[in-house]
Order: structure tokens, then sequence, then C-alpha cells
């Protein structure tokens, strides 16, 4: 995982050609004009989805997810959000969605991230990770989920 400003998500470029184009995507792209739901950068490789929904507490029913071929550059646009990491091998699995590349697990966090505007968090194939969680109360959140082939 990494947590950074997203004013230096440039570092992080020669990981993956994928990568590379998300993050020149990002550098060169006006985020809260894109439009609700998905928008394709490079076909089924690399694409974002934008989305809101109003963080919630963190309870016994939440799932970890984690996702084989796809990782995900999570960006908030508006508001705040705690997420939570694990790697998979603490966790135990409950439920694979195939259809959606994740596979839900339960278990404990490791690392809890505040997201807020400025920020980013980059999460690999292989680590759970909780979005979603309210960081005191319950917040509206605008959100943009990269999605990168890996």
């Amino acid at each position: 995982m990494i947590y950074d400003k997203l004013s230096e998500i440039a570092r992080y470029c020669g990981l993956s050609e994928n990568l590379d184009m998300g993050i020149r995507f990002l550098q060169s792209t006006d985020l809260f004009s894109l439009p609700m739901g998905r928008t394709e950068i490079l076909g089924s490789d690399v694409y974002c989805n934008r989305f809101n929904y109003t963080t919630v507490p963190i309870s016994q029913s939440s799932l970890m997810e984690a996702h084989e071929r796809y990782l995900d550059i999570h960006i908030v646009l508006s508001g705040l959000e705690q997420v939570m990491v694990a790697p998979i091998e603490t966790l135990t699995e409950v439920e694979i969605r195939a259809d959606e590349d994740s596979i839900m697990y339960r278990g404990a966090p490791e690392y809890t991230f505040t997201l807020e505007p400025g920020r980013f968090l980059l999460v690999y194939p292989g680590e759970g990770h909780l979005p979603k969680l309210a960081p005191k109360a319950p917040e509206d959140v605008d959100k943009l989920v990269l999605k990168i082939a890996f």
C-alpha cells in the first residue's frame, strides 16, 4: 500500500505501464468534472469510478475486500473517510465475487488511514481494505477509485 499526497503521485511512476497511465490521467484531468460512474481510460485495464456515499461506523458485519487483478487508487474529492487495511494472510476469506474481482474477508485491520482531499491510498492486489468508514460521525463523501490492471 501507498498513502501519500496526491501532489506526490508522480514519484510512483515506473512501477507498471498501466499505473503510469493512471497517474498521467490524474495529473491531466479535472477530477471534479468527471461524471458519476465509470470512465474508461484504457479500456478495462485502466478506468475510474466516481461515486457519492455517506460513511458509516465499522461493525461486526463489515467485510474487507481484496482484489486479484486490479490495484485501487482511492481519492476523496470532498469529505473525509477512514480506510482500514490488512494483509490477507491475517484475514479469513468469506466470499468470492469473481465478477467484481473481489474476495471478501473478515478480520482485524493492521492500519487505519484517513482519506481527505489532496491525499490518496493505493492498495495492491492481495491487500485487504475496508473503505467508506466514518472517521468520527457519518459524513458525505465524493470519491474516485482508479482501477488498474496490475
